[in-house]
């Protein structure tokens, strides 16, 4: 169960079911922002709202179990909710076999970018549970569209 606890949490979730029919047959799977920096959070954050990010990836081994109609409030790094999206589709991947127009899809400009802040990000992640990232790392490629606003 998602915690809506936070006052701005519960009060997006009431302006966004104001609005938007899908949230009778969804659920809300997960609240929070993309990336581990306030800066990458807010650069996601802007590429969802402008429409340039229509996915993300997630390490297979660590995933929520998401699936296609689930919600997520979208937040900044400090929990401020800036969208909703909906899950609409999800699979797996090799950290190798990232392709360019997925990097597209996550708001980077280049395949490039994306394998530089993605080396970085689950490298990190990966180092605290004592493992390395290799090319043959499982990620899931899970794609989405924003609801609201």
């Amino acid at each position: 169960m998602v915690d809506l606890s936070d006052p701005r949490h519960l009060a997006f979730w009431h302006e966004a079911a104001a609005t938007s029919r899908c949230l009778s047959h969804t659920r809300l799977a997960a609240i929070g922002c993309f990336d581990d920096t306030p800066e990458g959070a807010q650069f996601c954050a802007d590429a969802v709202l402008d429409g340039r990010k229509t996915a993300t990836s997630t390490l297979a081994e660590t995933a929520r179990a998401y699936r296609p109609g689930d919600l997520e409030i979208v937040t900044l790094f400090d929990g401020k909710p800036i969208a909703l999206i909906e899950i609409t589709h999800i699979d797996e991947r090799a950290f190798s076999a990232i392709d360019t127009s997925f990097a597209l899809a996550e708001g980077e400009e280049t395949l490039e970018d994306w394998r530089r802040t993605h080396i970085r990000f689950y490298s990190h992640r990966l180092a605290q549970r004592g493992k390395s990232l290799t090319p043959e790392t499982k990620l899931l490629r899970i794609f989405f569209r924003r609801t609201y606003p």
